[in-house]
């Protein structure tokens, strides 16, 4: 009997030292977004003062889904945006309500698979990207792949006027 309250009471004992098997290793950002910054012709950071407003907008087939993911900010400089499950995503810049620039970002999801407790993660492969050229001068592709991990992706060139400088 001795011998059993001794095994009993190391093994209640190492339930409390040993941590259990399902240890939550998830990342505390498992959301990939694409990183826009906005920079003039000769590539310095550069801020949209007006009003901003940027909707997000998905084709489902049968209809389009339009979205708001920023609403009449200020002193842009950058953008972080979420990307669609789908293989296309489409954003409209609108600026202060008079102009509009649309960015389509062509994509390849990869599913990421972290384990049971965290899920699967979505995360991209940009294969292609365009826009419209109303207010804005063009767009380049700095890093192809989103993921959790925060950087730039994608730089939007604005022409500023020698006076503005």
């Amino acid at each position: 009997m001795r011998k059993l309250s001794a095994i009993f009471g190391f093994m209640l004992l190492s339930a409390f030292f040993f941590p259990a098997c399902e240890v939550e290793n998830c990342p505390p950002n498992a959301l990939a977004f694409a990183h826009f910054s906005f920079v003039d012709q000769y590539g310095r950071a550069v801020a949209y003062t007006d009003t901003l407003t940027v909707i997000g907008q998905i084709d489902s087939g049968d209809s389009t889904i339009n979205d708001t993911l920023i609403n009449r900010d200020t002193e842009v400089s950058e953008l972080t945006l979420p990307l669609s499950y789908g293989d296309q995503t489409r954003f409209i810049l609108s600026y202060n309500g008079r102009s509009r620039d649309v960015i389509t970002v062509s994509h390849r999801n990869i599913p990421y698979f972290m384990n049971l407790d965290c899920g699967t993660m979505m995360f991209y492969e940009v294969t292609g990207a365009e826009s419209t050229t109303r207010m804005l001068d063009s767009l380049v592709i700095t890093n192809p792949n989103i993921d959790n991990n925060e950087k730039e992706n994608f730089k939007i060139y604005f022409t500023i006027a020698a006076d503005a400088e």
